[in-house]
């Protein structure tokens, strides 16, 4: 499977976050300086997005197999989506966020009926990612620093709703009866075809 750079860098960046929130905690207990005590919180809680984005996305797909009916009523779209996207201008930014698992939506890999309940995973992944964002918050009587955490906690919460909304806007132009689409476009990326979609 071609995983390409941007698995290499969240695992890179959760290894680097984890271990400075491990020196930079000690210093902070070693020199009693509260300014430390905040950047091992602030580097904690990125350490926290990084690696339990890591987890969800590893486990979800490995206890359901992505085997999800992309017509249950979670993932149709509801009747204000299109207007909701059409001013976030979805169609000019979708294309340019990384995707984690390229050959997971490539025709050359998944049948057009597999990449639609691929998409159904991804988007449930990003969604249960926004939810666990807000996780960190239950550390604020332990540690104090409401705003270090809410302000993480939220920016994080943000990023991921970014991939729900491109997940919620591209699939619904798929139809997985149309045969057709894969004969014309033959072993085109899933990523050119959502470009032209």
């Amino acid at each position: 499977m071609k995983y390409g750079k941007f698995p290499w860098i969240m695992k890179s960046i959760a290894i680097f976050t984890t271990a400075a929130t491990g020196l930079l905690f000690l210093a902070s207990q070693n020199w009693q300086a509260s300014w430390l005590l905040v950047c091992a919180i602030s580097f904690g809680t990125t350490a926290y997005h990084f690696v339990m984005r890591l987890a969800v996305g590893y486990l979800l797909p490995k206890l359901t197999d992505y085997d999800f009916d992309y017509r249950h009523v979670w993932f149709q779209p509801r009747k204000w989506e299109p207007v909701f996207y059409k001013k976030l201008q979805v169609r000019k930014w979708k294309g340019k966020l990384p995707t984690y698992s390229p050959n997971q939506f490539s025709l050359e890999y998944q049948s057009l009926y597999r990449i639609i309940q691929n998409m159904c995973g991804a988007e449930l992944v990003h969604e249960i990612i926004v939810v666990f964002s807000f996780l960190p918050l239950l550390a604020v009587p332990l540690w104090g620093e409401f705003w270090v955490f809410l302000i993480t906690s939220a920016l994080a919460a943000l990023f991921d709703s970014i991939f729900v909304v491109a997940q919620r806007y591209n699939r619904p132009r798929l139809n997985p009866n149309d045969t057709s689409m894969y004969t014309i476009l033959g072993k085109v990326h899933f990523h050119i075809l959502s470009i032209l979609l």
